[in-house]
Parts: C-alpha cells; sequence; structure tokens
C-alpha cells in the first residue's frame, strides 16, 4: 500500500516517536510511506534519516488561523492529487482537519483512519459530529480513550465497530533486563542498598511529578537515605524545585533534566513511579520500566491498568492520592524480593504485547478494516 501518515507537532514525545516505529515498520513490511508534518518538524527530520519520504507542503496551523489553514488545505489537496494513496492516518485534530478538507478538495475517497493518542476531553458539537463521519476507521492506543467518545457515539458520529485498540510500543533494543544503571546511582551518590525511586517524562502538571513530592516525606521516614529522581525538562520544573523545598525533601529529590541515557536511568531504579493525573494514555516510560525488570507504581489514568497487572508486574493506585502512592512505593521496598519477582514478570509481559512488530500488525489489521469498509478491500 501507499500510506500517508499526518501530524501537527513540531517536537519530539510519544506521539512522533509512535508514528516514526510505526512508519519504519509498515515500511519494512513493503508498504510505501509518506510523512505529512510541519516544516522543520523533529518528526520530519527523523523520518528522512530513516529513509522515509516527507512531504513538508502543510503546517497545520489551527483553525484560528483562517488563512494558513486555508493555505494547508490547498496545499495538501493538491499533493492528494498528484500523489493517489491508498489509505491516509491522520494522528492529531489540527490535522484531521486540514486532513478531511483537504480530501473533500481533491475528491479523493480515499480511507481516511484517525488514531488518537490521549485522553484528552473531546467536545461534542456540531462540528465534531461532521468531523467524525468523515472517519473510516478509528484506532485508539488505549481502550480507555474510548470513554471520551461516549457522547460521539450516542449521537451516531462514531461506530464502537469501528475503533481498534493498538497501544503503543516500546523498543527491545534500547530497553530490557540487564542493563547496567551503576553510572547513574554513582552520579546521584546513591550508594548500594540505597533506594531510588525514579520518575522519567515532561516536568508537566498533567504527570503528577507533585504528587510524588508529597509522598517522599512518607518514604524517608521509613528508608531516610532514600533518593528520587525525576528526569526530564518542562514547564512545572520550578514549581517542583520550590515544592520540594516547601517539603523539606530537596536533599533527597535529583533533577536530571533531559537526557539521552534513559535506558540506564531507569535501570538505576529500584521502583519507577508513573504518578499521572491526566492524558497518559498507553504510557511509553511504564513499558520501559517494566521491560528494563523495574517494578513500577502507577496512577489509574488512561492506560495505565491495562498495561500494568495490578499484584503481578507493579501496583495501580488512585491518582492525586500521595498516601496510597507512598503506601504502594513502600509495600515494594519492604519485600525487594518479592518486587524484583515482579520486575521480572513485567520485562516478560511488556516483551509479549508491546512490540513495533506487534503495533506494525495490529495497526495493518485496522487498515485492512477500514479498507474494507471503504470498498477497496484487500
Amino acid at each position: 500500500m501507499k500510506i500517508l501518515q499526518t501530524n501537527f507537532h513540531r517536537g519530539w514525545g510519544g506521539q512522533p516517536a509512535r508514528i516514526l516505529m510505526l512508519s519504519k515498520g509498515l515500511a519494512e513490511r513493503g508498504h510505501q510511506v509518506t510523512l505529512a508534518v510541519p516544516p522543520g518538524s523533529v518528526l520530519g527530520a527523523r523520518a528522512r534519516a530513516a529513509g522515509l519520504a516527507v512531504f513538508e507542503g502543510a503546517r497545520f496551523r489551527k483553525p484560528k488561523h483562517l488563512l494558513a489553514a486555508i493555505g494547508d488545505i490547498w496545499r495538501l489537496a493538491a499533493h492528494l492529487r498528484a500523489t493517489p494513496y491508498d489509505l491516509i492516518d491522520a494522528h492529531g485534530s489540527q490535522d484531521l482537519w486540514t486532513t478531511v478538507l483537504a480530501r473533500r478538495l481533491a475528491g479523493s475517497r480515499t480511507p481516511l483512519v484517525f488514531t488518537r493518542h490521549n485522553t484528552k476531553r473531546v467536545a461534542h458539537h456540531a462540528f465534531n459530529r461532521w468531523l467524525y463521519r468523515q472517519v473510516d476507521w478509528m484506532i485508539v492506543v488505549s481502550a480507555s480513550v474510548i470513554g471520551r467518545y461516549r457522547p460521539l457515539i450516542a449521537a451516531g458520529a462514531v461506530s464502537p465497530d469501528r475503533i481498534a485498540v493498538v497501544h503503543s510500543a516500546y523498543r527491545p533494543d534500547r530497553f530490557h533486563p540487564g542493563l547496567d544503571g551503576g553510572a547513574v546511582r554513582a552520579e546521584i551518590g546513591a550508594a548500594p542498598g540505597t533506594p531510588v525511586i525514579g520518575c522519567v517524562g515532561r516536568l508537566v502538571p498533567d504527570k503528577g511529578q507533585d504528587d510524588l513530592l508529597r509522598a517522599a516525606p512518607a518514604i524517608l521516614s521509613r528508608h531516610p537515605q532514600a533518593l528520587f529522581v525525576l528526569a526530564g525538562t518542562g514547564t512545572a520544573e520550578p514549581s517542583l524545585r520550590q515544592h520540594a523545598s516547601r517539603l523539606g525533601v530537596s536533599d533527597a529529590v535529583r533533577f536530571l533534566g533531559f537526557r539521552d541515557d534513559v535506558p540506564r536511568i531507569t535501570a538505576a531504579l529500584d521502583v519507577a513511579v508513573l504518578p499521572s493525573v491526566d492524558c497518559d494514555a498507553s504510557s511509553a516510560v511504564l513499558k520501559e520500566a517494566l521491560a528494563c525488570g523495574v517494578p513500577a507504581v502507577a496512577t489509574d489514568i488512561g492506560g495505565a491498568a491495562e498495561i500494568l497487572r495490578d499484584g503481578e508486574t507493579g501496583l495501580v493506585v488512585p491518582p492525586r492520592d500521595p498516601p496510597r502512592l507512598a503506601a504502594a512505593i513502600l509495600a515494594l521496598l519492604g519485600d525487594r524480593e518479592h518486587a524484583r519477582a515482579m520486575g521480572r514478570r513485567g520485562a516478560a509481559d511488556v516483551a509479549a504485547r508491546f512490540t513495533p512488530d506487534r503495533l506494525a500488525e495490529e495497526t495493518l489489521a485496522a487498515y485492512g478494516a477500514a479498507l474494507a469498509r471503504a470498498g477497496g478491500g484487500r
């Protein structure tokens, strides 16, 4: 097939990473993949480096930028007329609007798939009802996302039998048991036996790192030498530093900033924590921690409970509940052998369920369903 993937993101994150992983997997299976992305995007640069075709004629601006949005629609429509595709997969709200309108302008009947990557609220209004009726098939990255579409499902704009759940994957070549986190532990001053609890991800309010800091005093009361690692950058960093100071735990917290050695950081942890309060539909860092054999504690947000098997590969707790979060972390620190057994089960579990091959094959199955519905079954 000739497949067009569209995405409006200019920076890097879980969504562009999944699209690149998927596109490479599709290309390895003989499909011709083109990525429509804004000029200068990180995804575009990495796609080119991987030998994939890139179209940068549309900037995918928000509809409020009317003239720019109209220009995007015209340029993408011209591209669709010049380069017929067998299927289009749009990955964001901005590029979905552009793609739907460009497809109509081009007079194209190319089957359209929309992949929803997050659990943000989906507004229920006439424009969205019209928009989703133009989509032939939907892919959601966890079953939790479907709940956001209940009003549109009730209105008949989205059909439950046209939704496929395809979780994001992790990279087994980078995250696996046996990685040595010793250098990172030495860097942060963790002596042998020192508990290291960590959270990898953007420092933004949605990720809930403030709740991990609120849980820290209870953990330090039982394990005074414990260290807390926050790896990543983001707008919440100043407030998190202030929060750690107010709680009196600054000396136990290590802000590592942006790092390229995330596998080694993950391997250095005794407990990985995902304290999200919103938006983590299919967390990559949770799969990566399990892949490294690190037991995890996650809040019951998005697809966390679909990834983590509560009581078997880690523990799931309610969001915005620091005492429950602290209790779960303490339970793992209090029985290290049980925690290590959880980590071993977690590594085997994610290796069976969340590989790049599984991502490509399950996505192709959804594409096949979209083609069949549109009358172009293969």
